[in-house]
């Protein structure tokens, strides 16, 4: 499976972006969030992705964070939701703002998004309600984290570790600038084993 991606925006369009990665150009479908974040034609791009794969085709599915990816395929797993509503859900806003909705009950914010009607809104807040309301394995990003920092909570929090936990394992990590993401994750797994 195809984790992601890292490339040179090659164009933009209103929910997709072709990148180019080692000569071949890949059609990432994105939320407008997306769209917006990345960079402009030309510049560089790393996004997470979720591959579908179908008896006709193989999409490839960006997100910016692992927040966005985590409620994607929250959203993607109630029925009748298919990737295109995900991605309209997801195109709201911020990822905190979708799931304090959902986790609200405020199907009405949810029923904003193109293609998704009242009762599948209903739909997306009885089925996920209790799984964001719970955390779900999900955490909320933290401002009083350093630059680069999520990454090593969402690695710590897909090995098991709570988020809580993870946060306080990379608050104890330097927040030297020379540091790889990979020595960030050894340095708060580190902080593991002294406790």
């Amino acid at each position: 499976m195809i984790a992601s991606v890292r490339g040179i925006i090659e164009s933009k369009g209103a929910d997709r972006l072709v990148v180019q990665v080692g000569g071949v150009g890949l059609r990432l479908l994105v939320p407008a969030t997306v769209i917006s974040d990345v960079g402009d034609v030309g510049e560089a791009v790393r996004l997470l992705t979720h591959l579908q794969v179908r008896e006709d085709a193989l999409t490839l599915y960006g997100f910016s964070t692992h927040e966005q990816l985590h409620l994607f395929e929250l959203l993607i797993s109630v029925t009748g939701v298919g990737p295109g509503h995900g991605l309209s859900i997801l195109g709201l806003g911020a990822t905190e703002a979708i799931q304090a909705a959902i986790a609200g009950g405020n199907s009405g914010f949810l029923s904003r998004a193109p293609r998704v009607g009242k009762k599948l809104a209903e739909r997306v807040v009885l089925e996920l309600r209790s799984k964001v309301a719970a955390g779900d394995g999900q955490y909320a990003p933290d401002i009083s984290l350093s630059p680069g920092m999520d990454d090593v909570v969402g690695a710590l929090v897909s090995l098991g570790w709570s988020s809580g936990e993870a946060m306080a394992a990379a608050r104890s990590v330097p927040t030297d600038g020379s540091l790889t993401t990979e020595d960030r994750i050894r340095q708060a797994l580190a902080y593991f084993s002294n406790q």
